[in-house]
């Protein structure tokens, strides 16, 4: 998960970059980098909530099965 975070990072740098080269007079410059601001938001959210269903998930599922439990306990 950090790799791929890493890599869009790095996409959303480049395309930054490629907007700066950009025409100021370019009719398109505001919403294209309306839309990598929006894409960047979009990135951040889905993060928090991979984190999210990961700690949900590790609450739902024991750690160690039953039976080992158990066997700890006697």
């Amino acid at each position: 998960m950090l790799e791929e975070t890493k890599e869009i990072q790095a996409k959303l740098e480049h395309y930054r970059d490629m907007l700066a080269q950009m025409n100021e007079s370019d009719s398109n410059k505001q919403w294209i980098g309306e839309l990598i601001d929006q894409l960047q938001q979009l990135e951040e959210e889905n993060k928090r909530l991979k984190k999210t269903i990961l700690r949900l998930s590790a609450k739902h599922n024991p750690r160690m099965s039953t039976k080992l439990k158990d066997a700890l306990y006697e």
